[in-house]
């Protein structure tokens, strides 16, 4: 979809998130290059097939995040309840898990 709209000079990004918009006005850049002939076809594939591995790579972080944050909301019950009820060891790697003391 993002290849499409960009081999048709469309650069309206609002509906974009911030890795979609790089990839999507990279690539446009590059389709421009090519048709002034300042980068040939064989650069202008490798090109993009490089941004589309970062796009890729922007994809899987964002998985990531997403997964760390559901456990971190999942957890949070419990570390709030540890730190409130927990012995002294169960308080301190609380503390340690937030960051807010140094192990």
């Amino acid at each position: 979809m993002l290849t499409d709209r960009a081999k048709k000079n469309s650069d309206y990004i609002n509906d974009l998130d911030i890795g979609e918009s790089c990839y999507l006005l990279s690539l446009i850049t590059l389709i421009r290059s090519f048709r002034m002939k300042l980068i040939t076809q064989d650069e202008l594939f490798h090109k993009q097939k490089e941004l589309e591995r970062q796009l890729e790579k922007y994809y899987q972080w964002g998985e990531i995040f997403d997964r760390h944050t559901r456990i971190q909301n999942r957890c949070s019950p419990i570390l709030t309840q540890a730190e409130k009820q927990g012995c002294p060891i169960c308080k301190k790697l609380v503390r340690i898990f937030d960051g807010r003391e140094k192990p």
